[in-house]
């Protein structure tokens, strides 16, 4: 949903919290994030809101994979207490989407380009923007950390080195492949309690579904996964319930 009124994301927040998250802590600043997504759901965002809220229980920064041009960053930032010390990680290429993969089929043509192929590059996206959008919420510049570039050189690069733990991740990285590698990042970082949004799940391409059913296959009984109300959208909701697979410890 975008270009929603400030009074129209009111609205739909207390529709989730009557009948789908009653326990979500308020936050008078959320509307203004709310009502300015890009390419993200309110119903969405409020499940993302959810899920940090339980991620701030346990140790570990905040990381958002593929953050276009800042909009749920914004979100996040203003989640995150002002005394809460965590770092936010952004990661996003700027150079819009990749190159899709075989296992990349397209099941919602969304820009009407007729082939999966034609999304290469498709999303661009400049850094100042996120930025710009970080500072309406005014979070600490120093507690910022905007990674560019692809995911398979930056995620084994010294530039993640201070990256020890993972409370929560939101990937909104399209195709398979990234997703994939984001994934297996996340989880080696993760402490139990943490949690993992992962969006278009069954929308948009094949790829993004495959990864995340690849992921948890490889993984058994180390996460809850949970898929939103209809209305929300398509994404997956991931907590992490043990650390290592009861059929693999030991």
């Amino acid at each position: 949903m975008r270009n929603v009124h400030r009074g129209d994301a009111i609205e739909i927040e207390n529709l989730y919290r009557s009948f789908v998250f009653p326990d979500l802590p308020r936050n008078p600043a959320r509307a203004d994030s709310l009502q300015n997504l890009h390419g993200t759901s309110v119903g969405e965002a409020i499940y993302i809101v959810e899920g940090l809220s339980r991620a701030m229980n346990v140790a570990g920064d905040v990381c958002e994979f593929g953050c276009n041009e800042g909009a749920t960053s914004r979100l996040l930032a203003s989640e995150i207490a002002p005394d809460d010390k965590r770092l936010l990680w952004l990661f996003d290429s700027f150079e819009g989407l990749p190159a899709p993969t075989e296992q990349d089929r397209l099941i919602d043509d969304i820009a009407g380009l007729g082939s999966i192929e034609r999304y290469q590059g498709v999303l661009l996206a400049r850094e100042d923007q996120v930025r710009d959008k970080l500072a309406l919420v005014k979070f600490p510049e120093n507690r910022i950390r905007l990674v560019k570039g692809w995911l398979d050189k930056t995620l084994t690069s010294a530039a993640v080195g201070p990256l020890d733990k993972i409370a929560f991740a939101y990937i909104d990285l399209d195709f398979y492949e990234p997703i994939k590698i984001s994934l297996a990042f996340v989880h080696g970082k993760m402490p139990v309690g943490g949690v993992i949004v992962v969006d278009d799940y069954g929308f948009f391409s094949e790829g993004a579904k495959l990864s995340v059913d690849e992921f948890l296959a490889a993984h058994p009984g180390c996460y809850d996964m949970k898929l939103p109300i209809e209305a929300a959208g398509k994404f997956c909701v991931l907590t992490k319930i043990a650390g290592v697979s009861p059929l693999r410890a030991g």
